[in-house]
């Protein structure tokens, strides 16, 4: 499998008859995990850690940055009214 700036081989190495990971792909410079796209609630949380590494990784970083961030939808009414509103005379 290749993608652009990635390959699975790179990451694994060929021990006898198994494949082992590598050491470089197990200890990340960043040791958490990151959402491709961000909830706005914690867009300040992640500045401040994009701040701390870099800027990095930029998508997310520019997402909080920007305003490119995920709303989660309003929860709804649990007890709708089951007649709507009254008719405006």
């Amino acid at each position: 499998m290749k993608i652009p700036g990635f390959t699975a081989e790179a990451s694994l190495y060929k021990m006898g008859t198994h494949y082992q990971a590598d050491r470089h792909a197990i200890n990340s410079p960043i040791p958490m995990i990151i959402p491709a796209i961000p909830n706005c609630q914690n867009c300040d949380y992640i500045l401040e850690q994009c701040e701390i590494h870099g800027w990095r990784p930029r998508a997310v970083c520019n997402a909080c940055l920007f305003g490119n961030c995920y709303n989660e939808p309003p929860m709804p009414d649990p007890f709708p009214d089951p007649f709507g509103r009254p008719p405006r005379f």
